[in-house]
């Protein structure tokens, strides 16, 4: 039976919820656990598969499923940041979301939504994306990015762009990108 990572994931964060809760029933104070993690903690979950699908693209009618395999298909490159939520230098490995939107055919002035696992949404047009050079970043240091750190796959942008100063357009544990 394949596993929906977005189920695995909904039913791990409910799993946690109602642990704690049952505690808290019972007289019990929860202890509060320190984390360096600042996306949260949760249960790991393997990475997907090669051509596993972690992002789909719609924009309106036409609809784009991307793999592992078929992002990189698409062109990477390397790009070193200062990741904002960790405070420390590090080297992602990306696609350029210009690229994706291109394969989409989603135009400068499209309105995108950008939904993560965790049913986060950004919103933004297409072009503040690209004249941000934003990137979908699909492996950290050479590796998987774990899921309880913002992976399989997240939006970063390079130090000192435009969006790149607003945490709220760094989504994390993206999903699907929608033309509104």
């Amino acid at each position: 039976m394949k596993l929906d990572t977005k189920h695995v994931f909904a039913t791990s964060l409910v799993a946690l919820v109602l642990l704690l809760s049952i505690g808290t029933a019972q007289g019990a104070t929860p202890k509060p656990t320190s984390t360096k993690n600042p996306y949260g903690a949760s249960v790991p979950i393997d990475p997907p598969r090669p051509n596993d699908v972690v992002l789909t693209v719609t924009n309106h009618s036409k609809i784009v499923r991307f793999s592992f395999n078929s992002l990189r298909k698409l062109g990477t490159t390397q790009i070193s940041i200062y990741e904002p939520f960790v405070r420390v230098r590090q080297t992602f490995t990306v696609v350029s979301l210009a690229k994706i939107f291109k394969s989409a055919n989603i135009s400068p002035s499209a309105t995108v939504l950008t939904d993560a696992l965790n049913d986060y949404i950004y919103t933004n047009t297409a072009k503040n994306f690209t004249d941000s050079q934003g990137q979908l970043a699909i492996a950290r240091f050479g590796g998987p990015i774990p899921y309880d750190q913002g992976g399989p796959i997240r939006i970063i942008f390079p130090d000192k762009s435009t969006l790149g100063k607003n945490l709220s357009a760094w989504n994390w544990s993206l999903n699907v990108i929608t033309v509104k």
